[in-house]
């Protein structure tokens, strides 16, 4: 029963550091996403200003979302 009890609360806790990790790790990815997606725009498309392109970054990867 004792073994069970620790099992149970190593499982609760996991959870709940899951839980926060997810929120600070998905703002991270998305910041990273957006970043990738301006320099590939402004890359390909010589004439697109980088505040244009990260505009329409933003757009695009939010709808996907």
């Amino acid at each position: 029963m004792y073994k069970n009890y620790k099992l149970f609360l190593f499982f609760i806790t996991a959870i709940i550091f899951l839980y926060f990790s997810v929120g600070k790790y998905e703002e991270f990815s998305l910041k990273k996403s957006i970043s990738a997606c301006t320099l590939a725009k402004s890359k390909i498309k010589k004439n697109l200003s980088p505040k244009e392109a990260r505009k329409l970054c933003e757009v695009e990867i939010k709808q996907n979302k």
